[in-house]
């Protein structure tokens, strides 16, 4: 049996307290920055570089970098309602979908205006609730009338495919909210039921439970919600679910975390945190 001499036990210690140092330090700790004025708590979105996008209080689009500066600001001629899906997935564009008017309006990361597309222009005269950017320049829609997972071909300017939903949600339930594509995977939102995934064909794979969640994000590895207050992570690939806790009175109802900052939103306001 061989003994460590002491200096050696004392390296090997001193490098343990490192290691646990280490991972204490790579722990994040958000520390509180600014409070700034928003429009709206889910027309939001962040894209792969840090940036943020979100309503000011006019309901104008604003881009903000990775460090949270004003870059530039949307002001389209009719004022974007509260409940319009902001999608900035694609490093190059950024979706803005309008319900009330199921019009479809991209944007460059410069907010300068590339397209805009009235939903009726490709033969859908159904209710769109939700919408999203696709991988191959398509959109996903939540066709509500005919409760559906649809893709749009802009090339085609069709619907190429119908996922029927009948069989996946609870239709006297249902309260679909919005839909994401991240690495590959579709993510669709049902605040009563849970988050439904499938693959970019649309064929459904599972349910995540988590219910009663109005807003989802993705970091890394990991798909972020808040719910009662509290910064919820989900790893996707370990099912495995972290928590930041933060004081019960801010009220925080959604989120966005990027690598270097997090916006948690609540009513008329964001708190903003570096980690």
């Amino acid at each position: 049996m061989s003994i460590l001499k002491p200096d050696r036990t004392i390296a090997i210690f001193c490098l343990l307290l490192l290691t646990i140092a280490s991972s204490f330090a790579q722990e994040r700790q958000p520390q509180f920055l600014q409070t700034i004025p928003v429009g709206s708590t889910t027309a939001i979105s962040a894209d792969r570089n840090g940036s943020v996008y979100l309503l000011n209080p006019r309901r104008n689009l604003v881009h903000l970098d990775s460090l949270g500066r004003l870059v530039t600001v949307y002001s389209p001629q009719t004022i974007l309602s509260r409940n319009t899906t902001v999608d900035a997935g694609n490093p190059l564009k950024v979706l803005v979908f309008t319900p009330d008017r199921q019009e479809l309006l991209l944007l460059d990361r410069f907010l300068r205006p590339i397209s805009s597309t009235s939903l009726s222009e490709f033969g859908i005269a159904e209710t769109i609730r939700a919408a999203a950017l696709a991988s191959d320049d398509s959109f996903w829609l939540f066709n509500e009338t005919d409760f559906a997972l649809s893709k749009l071909d802009m090339r085609m300017r069709k619907v190429v495919f119908d996922t029927p939903l009948s069989l996946v949600l609870d239709q006297n339930r249902f309260d679909v909210r919005m839909i994401r594509e991240y690495q590959n995977q579709v993510y669709l939102l049902d605040y009563n039921g849970g988050i439904y995934v499938f693959d970019n064909l649309g064929n459904y794979k599972q349910k995540l439970p988590l219910t009663e969640v109005p807003f989802m994000g993705f970091l890394g590895n990991e798909l972020y919600f808040v719910k009662e207050g509290n910064l919820h992570f989900y790893n996707l690939y370990k099912q495995q679910q972290r928590t930041i806790s933060f004081p019960k009175e801010k009220k925080y109802t959604t989120a966005l975390a990027t690598k270097n900052r997090l916006y948690l939103f609540s009513r008329n306001s964001a708190d903003v945190y570096s980690w």
